[in-house]
């Protein structure tokens, strides 16, 4: 009797820690359990594929089934595993951005619009810095383990052998401001020529005679551009002596080293630049002031300036910059129409597409 009764005892001992608690409601007990599509499928009464386009918004199905669905999904807390889904469709909702850090003004600028327009779109944004060149060819490598459905590239250029790795998964790749071309991938940019003659035309007509573009050190593409279009806008006025003009560098492409360069060459008034076109706004900001605030001269008596971009310090008070504008808005919605087009399959060429460009007038020229 004994050994019966530690034998039941035992059983029941066994019972309460397998069996679950007689009082524990519905949702407690789903709480303990992952709840999968099937799951929805069973209680909905209608098949697993239902439920995905349900969930997807697929058209094909009716209102009165998709809301009937979707609200069952949120009773059961069910939600949508989009890595699982990437794997089966061996794409995702991922559009990567590969650009390098978030020091430049436009780039900002740039990215918060593409971002909002990616998301609007119905994908997501998946960020990567390459401020190391070296590691560009990688994190490229990387992104595709990401099964990303496209990728757009805002800094440094992929060489050849990353574009091909693209194209065989059939991945758009769109290049933004970048030189050269990628098999396969569009090429976006502003319109970097008309930008350095509109400049050009702007300080010829006002009657500048010593003029001045300040670059980076060793250049960036666009900035390269836009003083080589500078430079043989004014090419017949420098043949008839009519003008001079100066290439000056600084040593970064920000507000520093704008500065730096303020007062290397506009210290000596008499032989110093009377109009400066900079490659970007962030560096002309940098030479204002220290035309102003360090060597005392007055803009635009003294010198005039322009700058490339259009960035949101241009447009205050304190500068009220002339510049040449290119819309980060416009070409956001540039590059994600076009990645939308790819990869919704519209068959279209390798082109590269030019985003317009205008002369903002303001107090600096």
């Amino acid at each position: 009797m004994g050994d019966q009764r530690a034998k039941d005892g035992k059983n029941t001992a066994s019972d309460a820690r397998t069996k679950p608690d007689a009082t524990m409601s519905g949702a407690d007990a789903m709480s303990s359990h992952v709840v999968t599509s099937a799951d929805v499928a069973h209680a909905a009464g209608v098949s697993r594929s239902t439920v995905s386009r349900c969930m997807a918004g697929d058209p094909r199905i009716s209102e009165a089934t998709r809301e009937r669905v979707q609200s069952i999904a949120a009773e059961l807390g069910y939600h949508v595993n989009k890595i699982a889904s990437s794997m089966n469709r061996r794409k995702s909702d991922l559009i990567g951005l590969v650009t390098s850090g978030l020091s430049d003004p436009f780039r900002i600028e740039f990215l918060d619009c593409l971002i909002g327009e990616i998301q609007q779109s119905g994908y997501r944004p998946l960020v990567i810095d390459v401020s190391d060149p070296a590691q560009m060819g990688r994190s490229m490598l990387n992104l595709l383990q990401y099964q990303v459905a496209g990728v757009v590239v805002t800094s440094g250029s992929p060489s050849p052998e990353i574009g091909t790795h693209y194209l065989r998964r059939n991945v758009p790749v769109v290049l933004v401001n970048r030189a050269g071309r990628l098999e396969g991938a569009d090429v976006i940019n502003c319109d970097n020529v008309l930008g350095g003659q509109l400049a050009a035309d702007y300080f010829l007509a006002a009657g500048k005679k010593r003029l001045a573009f300040l670059n980076v050190r060793g250049g960036t593409y666009s900035g390269n551009v836009r003083g080589e279009s500078f430079v043989s806008r004014l090419a017949p006025h420098l043949a008839s002596g009519q003008i001079s003009f100066r290439t000056l560098v600084c040593d970064s492409a920000d507000y520093d080293g704008g500065f730096a360069a303020g007062l290397k060459y506009l210290v000596e008034r008499e032989n110093a630049p009377d109009a400066v076109f900079c490659a970007k706004d962030h560096i002309a900001l940098g030479l204002l002031d220290a035309a102003r605030f360090e060597l005392g001269l007055k803009v635009p008596d003294d010198v005039s300036v322009i700058g490339f971009d259009d960035i949101v310090a241009a447009r205050q008070g304190a500068y009220q910059l002339t510049t040449v504008r290119q819309s980060p808005q416009s070409l956001a919605r540039m590059t994600v129409d076009r990645l939308h087009r790819r990869i919704g399959g519209e068959s279209l060429g390798d082109e590269r597409l030019i985003l317009p460009v205008d002369l903002v007038v303001r107090k600096t020229a």
